[in-house]
């Protein structure tokens, strides 16, 4: 087969325009520090690549919604701590009571006590976070309690999404807390200020059992919290592991290989340098030296 000059002019072209493609890709690459730029390039990677990136937002929206319901449950269990030393203060006052030494003074002073006592669990129960009443169950807008101890809040649960299928109720109904009305906590410190005032012995007695059942309730209520909390800290570490590893497969599959990328981009020169010398000595020639 005859070779013509348009032939080698033509395959020249070619070659130089592959290396010089070749050769703005390895640019870009090296410049970017990414296997490619564009879907077009690889779109199998580039695939793989999304499903990675969805995959972390997901976690990280699943690690915020952690980070909130642990700021939640926290309040609670402090809100539960203060109720808990309250209600410890109360027991000693009521041991205290009880005693037949005690003048009606005596007993007007603890039954001042009870009352400031009595009132700021009423208002422990009232807590807000960001705004909503944590112990009002759905109805966060308003008070869990009235002025008269009566639960105004609902059963429901708000529940946080923790990982893909699993979720977490953040709040506890207050009346599963601190009861309703007269049998609630404060409804029980508002009876035993009255029975100090009254002097009703038996009232007295019976408010160190009514105060121990609080307190049962109230670190039942805490270990519940506890465990949530701790929960949380395994959720929580389970999900920097999968970020990890999902981050690894991402860098694995986006990043290019700086090194090797260096020294395609050398051997792409040197092509390119053999392709420009050949081409300057090839039409360099006359007509004569073709046909000689």
């Amino acid at each position: 087969m005859r070779i013509t000059s348009i032939s080698i002019f033509n395959q020249l072209a070619r070659s130089l325009h592959d290396n010089l493609r070749i050769f703005s890709k390895l640019s870009n690459r090296l410049s970017t520090g990414k296997n490619i730029s564009s879907p077009s390039e690889d779109i199998s990677i580039m695939g793989r690549s999304m499903d990675y990136k969805v995959t972390l937002n997901q976690l990280n929206q699943f690690k915020k919604n952690i980070g909130e319901a642990d700021a939640h449950l926290s309040f609670a269990d402090s809100v539960m701590s203060v109720v808990s030393t309250t209600l410890t203060r109360s027991k000693e006052l009521a041991v205290q009571g009880s005693t037949d030494t005690l003048s009606a003074d005596d007993r007007a002073a603890l039954a001042k006590e009870i009352l400031i006592m009595r009132d700021e669990i009423a208002s422990l129960s009232n807590s807000q976070y960001r705004n909503r009443y944590i112990f009002s169950g759905f109805k966060s807008n308003g008070n869990a309690f009235d002025a008269s101890f009566n639960y105004q809040g609902d059963s429901g649960e708000i529940n946080v999404l923790i990982d893909r299928n699993s979720t977490m109720p953040i709040n506890i109904p207050g009346d599963s807390v601190f009861g309703d009305g007269a049998t609630s906590i404060m409804g029980m410190l508002d009876q035993f200020y009255n029975d100090l005032i009254s002097g009703n012995k038996t009232g007295i007695q019976g408010a160190v059992d009514s105060i121990d059942n609080s307190l049962d309730t109230v670190a039942d209520v805490r270990a519940e919290l506890g465990v949530k909390l701790r929960y949380l800290d395994d959720q929580r570490l389970n999900l920097d592991n999968r970020d990890f590893n999902i981050q690894t497969l991402l860098s694995n599959t986006e990043d290019a290989d700086i090194a090797n990328t260096v020294s395609e981009i050398s051997k792409t020169e040197l092509a390119l340098q053999s392709l420009r010398a050949a081409g300057a000595e090839v039409f360099s020639k006359s007509l004569l030296d073709f046909i000689r």
